[in-house]
């Protein structure tokens, strides 16, 4: 431990020294005395070279195959839930008792080491997204896009009317119209174009003929489809007509390598925090990601944590805003999110800061470069065309079965232990053919491989 007594911070050398020194013992050895010599190990284990976690885990998994084979599936599954590497220690740092049982911060002089996680949280979203400013926090991606609608409405009283990409993933655009059903506002959606794009020349039409009524533009990138959006177009067009510019990023891992939705000139952009980290869980819980322009910070949603000095000028956090019926008169409040997820922030926090940007980079390149070897392998089956093959992608993509349905598919892929992607019937019930299928850094070649070989292998019926 050392002398600041942060206990998870690794020792010096000096440090070690002292420890020794207090001991009475110059060396590790020297503690080692008292164990037998004909009872010590001679030579290293034979394990070889060495490896990282995610080596390491992947060859018990292996090992275990056999006895475990119910939990040796392969999943391609994406669609707006992520499976992405975590670090063991990043579990195990949450399921602190400090942390696991804390609440919210209502008082913060007992609550200064919860405000200061949820003010790093909102430091490294609102840093990643190139934005002014972040909340803490949402429930998850679909209730955050929600309150960045019921947002517009606060700002744009006068323009009720929400333009939204039909690339906007359709659980996400459900929530919406469940959150605006006793409202003025009116979502109105915008078609893709043959590229699984938003089609900018019907935002241009809408735009021009609802001129004055558009409140804000919404748009997904990466979009439903893993296609990834023509953002500064329209933004720019968003702008022109005085309507707010909403960008929603539900794979934010994207942004290790695309541009963060601040250099678009984003009025406010949402997202999906459940990549950093955080199980998949059967659906939830998640974290909704919520940032904003500093100007319109007092029309956000959710508690805002800031930095400030105490009596002793020392540094110390409070809830700057905190915006909530509980809190203030009813009718002024900017939401009625009475739990926010101070748990999963945490959990997606201290993953952020062992992944680092450098392993965040490196991550998202993975995605990417995995991704284009999984196209490029599925069309030398002949059994499949790419959808949008035109447009860029990030670890998601669809393809289209030249022959049978794509139940058949999963049924067949299934007794090889795969999940080949998400049948698009399951939100657009007259699409029998689409699929979409997700590659994270978490597949090795060899399991692409092998969904591939099961693609192949599979004959479908005409």
């Amino acid at each position: 431990m050392t002398d600041q007594g942060h206990r998870f911070i690794p020792n010096t050398s000096e440090d070690v020294q002292k420890i020794l020194g207090a001991c009475g013992v110059g060396t590790i050895e020297d503690l080692l005395t008292g164990i037998p010599q004909n009872v010590r190990m001679k030579n290293p284990l034979n394990n070889g070279p060495a490896q990282s976690e995610l080596q390491i885990r992947r060859r018990v998994s292996q090992l275990m195959k056999h006895s475990r084979s119910a939990l040796g599936g392969l999943s391609f599954l994406g669609a707006g839930v992520y499976e992405h590497y975590c670090p063991a220690a990043v579990n195990q740092l949450t399921l602190r008792g400090e942390f696991l049982t804390s609440y919210t911060p209502y008082q913060p002089e007992m609550s200064q080491g919860t405000l200061q996680a949820l003010f790093e949280f909102q430091t490294m979203v609102a840093d990643l997204f190139g934005m002014e400013v972040s909340n803490a926090s949402h429930y998850d991606g679909s209730t955050s896009l929600a309150e960045a609608a019921l947002m517009v409405g606060r700002i744009k009283k006068s323009q009720p009317v929400l333009l939204v990409s039909a690339g906007v993933h359709p659980e996400c655009i459900e929530v919406m119209r469940t959150y605006l059903e006793n409202t003025d506002l009116k979502i109105q959606l915008l078609p893709l174009d043959k590229n699984g794009l938003t089609d900018v020349s019907e935002l241009t039409q809408s735009l021009k003929s609802l001129s004055g009524q558009v409140g804000a533009v919404i748009v997904q990138s990466p979009n439903f489809f893993g296609c990834i959006e023509s953002q500064a177009e329209i933004s720019a067009l968003a702008k022109s007509n005085n309507a707010l510019f909403i960008n929603h990023v539900a794979e934010p891992l994207s942004l290790g390598l695309l541009k963060p939705p601040g250099e678009y000139d984003a009025d406010i952009a949402t997202g999906e925090g459940q990549t950093f980290g955080v199980p998949q869980s059967l659906g939830g819980p998640y974290v909704g990601l919520f940032t904003s322009k500093l100007e319109n910070v007092r029309q956000m949603p959710g508690r805002l944590c800031g930095e400030t000095v105490d009596a002793k000028n020392r540094r110390s956090f409070t809830l700057t805003l905190s915006t909530r019926e509980q809190h203030i008169r009813r009718e002024k409040a900017t939401s009625n999110i009475c739990t926010n997820q101070n748990l999963m922030a945490l959990w997606a926090t201290i993953w952020m800061a062992m992944i680092g940007k450098t392993g965040f980079e490196e991550m998202a390149y993975q995605n990417l470069a995995k991704t284009l070897y999984a196209k490029e392998e599925l069309l030398k089956t002949g059994k499949i065309s790419l959808r949008y093959a035109n447009s860029a992608h990030f670890n998601e993509f669809c393809f289209d079965l030249k022959k049978g349905s794509t139940s058949e598919l999963a049924a067949h892929c299934l007794k090889a232990g795969i999940a080949p992607g998400v049948s698009l019937s399951r939100f657009f019930p007259q699409d029998q053919t689409g699929v979409l299928i997700c590659v994270t850094e978490l597949k090795s070649k060899d399991d692409i491989d092998a969904m591939v070989q099961s693609v192949k292998s599979f004959g479908g019926q005409s």
